[in-house]
C-alpha cells in the first residue's frame, strides 16, 4: 500500500493541471500561431486534423508531467517488511543483560548433614563447595539458592547479585528431616518464568538423604516438559538407596546423577557443573541469533522524479524540433 509523507501535496495535482491546461491553451495561440502566421492557408487547413492529435497528445504528456511532479512533493513510499538477523557481538551483550541463563542450586540441610566424610563434615564441605562455585558462575548467569530439610529453611530467589547467595550459605545449620517436595516445587517456581522465554536453565539438588515425600516425583513431569535438566548429587556410599533415588531425579529430568562419598568427589561434581555452566555461556554468547522484524519505509520519489524528468527532456525535444517552441 502506496502511503504519502506530505500528502497535502497530492491536491496540487488538480490545480497543476488546469494551469497546464490554461498554460497549454495560451502557448498554441500566442506563440504557436504567430510563428506559423506566413504559412499558406491551405496547408494549416490540411493539417489542421493532424496538429490537433498532436496538440492533444503534448497535453496528455504535460498533464503527467505535472501529475508526476506533485506526487513527488508528496514523497510518496512503501511500506515494507524487513526480517533482519541479529548476532553481532555488541547486540549479543545487550540481549545476554535480558536473557541471563539461570541456575538454582539447592542443599540437604537436615541433621545428618552433620555427619563426616573422608575430608570433612558433610554440611561444611558442601559450604566451602558451594561458595566456591557460585563465585566462579560467569558473571551472566542468574543464580537461586534454597536449603531445605523437612521445610524450606532458606530461600535466594534467582538474582544477579552472587553475593546474596554466599551470604546465606555461610550460615547455613543442619538440622531436621528430609523432604524433597518442598524444595523442588521452589526450584519449579523460578525457573519455569525463564522457560517460557526459552532461556537455559538448570538445577543442582545435593542431598545425603532418602525422602520422606516420595510422592515428589509427581512434579517430575513438569521439569521433563519445561526441560529444566536437575543434576543431582547423593552424598554417602554408592550402595545407599539415595543413589537410585537421586539418579531417578536426574534421569527423569535430563540431568545427570553424582555419588559423592569424599569430599574430593563432592569438589569434582561441582567442577563438571562450573563446565556445564560454562557451555550455556559461551553457547549463549556465540550461537544466539534472533530473527527481528522490522518495518522498513521504501521511498517512490526517485521513480516519479525521474519518470518526469524523462518525460520532460523528450516533450522539450520533440517541441524544439517541430516548431521551435518548448512549451
Amino acid at each position: 500500500m502506496i502511503q504519502f509523507e506530505n500528502y497535502y501535496a497530492i491536491f496540487l495535482i488538480p490545480f497543476l493541471v488546469l494551469l497546464t491546461i490554461l498554460l497549454h491553451s495560451w502557448g498554441y495561440k500566442n506563440v504557436y500561431l504567430k510563428a506559423f502566421r506566413f504559412i499558406h492557408p491551405f496547408t494549416r487547413v490540411i493539417k489542421t486534423r493532424t496538429k490537433k492529435d498532436k496538440r492533444l497528445a503534448t497535453l496528455v504528456v504535460k498533464v503527467l508531467i505535472v501529475s508526476l511532479l506533485s506526487l513527488s512533493l508528496a514523497q510518496p513510499y512503501t511500506i515494507e517488511k524487513v526480517y533482519k538477523t541479529i548476532d553481532t557481538e555488541a547486540e549479543l551483550e545487550d540481549i545476554l543483560k535480558v536473557a541471563k541463563p539461570a541456575i538454582v542450586i539447592a542443599i540437604d540441610v537436615s541433621g545428618s548433614m552433620g555427619g563426616s566424610i573422608p575430608g570433612g563434615k558433610k554440611i561444611e564441605v558442601a559450604k566451602k563447595v558451594v561458595s566456591n562455585f557460585i563465585e566462579k558462575l560467569p558473571g551472566n548467569f542468574d543464580a537461586g539458592f534454597i536449603a531445605f530439610s523437612h521445610k524450606i529453611m532458606a530461600n535466594v530467589p534467582v538474582t544477579s547479585n552472587h553475593k546474596l547467595l554466599l551470604d546465606v550459605v555461610k550460615r547455613l545449620n543442619a538440622s531436621g528431616g528430609t523432604m524433597y517436595t518442598y524444595p523442588l516445587r521452589s526450584i519449579l517456581s523460578m525457573l519455569k518464568p525463564y522457560r517460557f522465554f526459552n532461556i537455559s536453565v538448570f538445577a543442582i539438588f545435593v542431598t545425603d538423604g532418602l525422602p520422606a515425600d516420595p510422592e515428589y516425583r509427581e512434579i517430575l513431569d513438569e521439569y521433563s516438559n519445561l526441560k529444566i535438566p536437575v543434576y543431582t548429587v547423593y552424598i554417602g556410599s554408592g550402595n545407599d538407596r539415595g543413589v537410585e533415588e537421586t539418579r531417578y531425579i536426574a534421569e527423569k529430568t535430563g540431568g545427570l546423577q553424582f555419588t559423592a562419598e569424599t569430599a574430593n568427589d563432592l569438589y569434582e561434581a561441582f567442577r563438571k557443573f562450573s563446565k556445564v555452566a560454562e557451555e550455556i555461556h559461551v553457547k549463549m554468547k556465540t550461537r544466539i541469533k534472533f530473527v527481528k522484524e522490522e518495518e522498513v519505509k521504501k521511498p517512490l520519489s526517485q521513480y516519479t522524479t525521474a519518470i518526469a524528468l524523462v518525460l520532460t527532456l523528450l516533450l522539450f525535444f520533440k517541441r524544439y524540433l517541430y516548431s521551435r517552441v518548448t512549451f
